[in-house]
């Protein structure tokens, strides 16, 4: 009964408001043909890391460019440390991290390697293996960008966009592909780009999720509301009470708005924080059984570490289950071949789920108004310019 509490609050602590819509849990087990979970060894080379300082290359330019579209200045003020927030201090490097573009494209460059999903314990609902060990690992460049068109978006989401949504889905994934290919030729300069172009992205929707209001007299109100003894809300954090939602799921929190429960869908991202940091930074392992009061210290934290971690592996988790379901309706339908599915190295992955299909936490990933995904691809096509 306990373990499926848990699956349940990790779905329905999903469901945020209308610009962060989450997950459901199924309501039937959808039918057809299936594979076993593979547990094959990669084989695609994806060569050297970048160089450890790259990542503030490209924060320096992402940051500033997206604010300027935004006509805000978000991603590039400096920030101060205003609550103990040991979660902002487990960088291996020795740089300050106080500008939330360089959280972005830190944690970017991070999941350009591969990263655990730790997405077992919600794998009986999206036809995954429930044993972290056993899933095929997965990264923002390990598989290939799914090309979309109104029937495989029919699939796979409610709201169908319109053709030119559907082409700015299509361009990125078109140059996420070109440059995936050229990194497993070797080209490092290409392995830089793909790290602007991805920290561009969660650059995006950290605005569409919450960088436009974090300082707003309602986001004040709630942390006044919530705040635990002696915490005070930094900056630019979020605080957001849905009223639609139950008490449970209702407070959200920080650059990629989160409910402050352990048991809910945080849990993912906490344990894959903690696989991460097990070797270079023991200290900052966090409890995977906290109180609500530890996590919104936690998710609400003055430089967003965690934040803006767990924001970026919840594309990791939805590209898991994609690459390791055994049910057709939880990944993109190109993955489906003469009636059987493609071996876990062969899939192509995409952002854009529903839910209930392939666990998603983010509602401009699934249109979930019918404008904020064209809104969030706007933003990232056009703050380059």
């Amino acid at each position: 009964m306990k373990k499926l509490f848990l699956v349940s609050m990790l779905l329905i602590s999903n469901i945020q408001h209308a610009e962060a819509m989450g997950s459901k849990r199924p309501r039937t087990t959808p039918s057809g043909p299936q594979s076993p979970i593979s547990t094959d060894k990669p084989t695609l080379d994806f060569g050297a890391d970048l160089d450890s300082s790259e990542y503030l290359n490209v924060a320096s330019i992402v940051g500033p460019s997206v604010d300027q579209f935004q006509k805000q200045t978000e991603l590039s003020e400096v920030r101060t440390i205003i609550n103990p927030d040991i979660v902002d201090k487990c960088f291996e490097d020795e740089k300050s991290h106080d500008i939330f573009s360089e959280q972005i494209s830190y944690f970017s460059a991070l999941m350009v390697k591969d990263v655990p999903a730790m997405i077992g314990v919600i794998g009986s609902y999206y036809g995954t293996s429930e044993n972290d060990n056993n899933y095929f690992p997965t990264s923002l460049i390990r598989h290939p960008r799914c090309g979309v068109t109104k029937s495989t978006l029919a699939k796979t989401l409610k709201n169908i966009p319109n053709q030119l949504t559907i082409d700015k889905l299509n361009n990125y994934s078109s140059k996420v592909n070109t440059l995936r290919k050229q990194v497993i030729a070797g080209d490092m300069q290409a392995k830089a780009e793909l790290l602007s172009i991805w920290s561009r992205f969660f650059s995006c929707l950290g605005y569409t999720e919450s960088l436009s209001s974090g300082d707003s007299a309602n986001s004040v109100r709630v942390a006044k509301k919530y705040s635990p003894v002696g915490y005070r809300k930094p900056a630019a954090v979020e605080f957001y009470e849905d009223p639609n939602q139950d008490q449970e799921s209702r407070l959200n929190i920080g650059m990629f708005q989160f409910t402050p429960s352990s048991s809910g869908n945080i849990q993912s991202c906490l344990k894959a924080w903690n696989e991460v940091h097990k070797k270079t930074a023991p200290s900052c392992l966090l409890n995977i059984k906290g109180n609500q009061e530890e996590m919104i210290k936690i998710l609400g934290s003055s430089l967003q570490s965690f934040n803006t971690f767990c924001g970026i592996h919840k594309l990791i988790q939805t590209f898991a289950v994609q690459v390791n379901t055994t049910k057709t309706s939880a990944t993109h339908p190109y993955n489906l071949v003469n009636g059987k599915l493609l071996p876990a190295e062969q899939r192509c992955v995409s952002p854009h789920f529903l839910a209930g299909k392939a666990y998603n936490h983010f509602g401009p990933f699934q249109n979930s108004t019918g404008t904020n995904l064209d809104k969030f691809y706007s933003c990232i096509e056009q703050s380059q310019n």
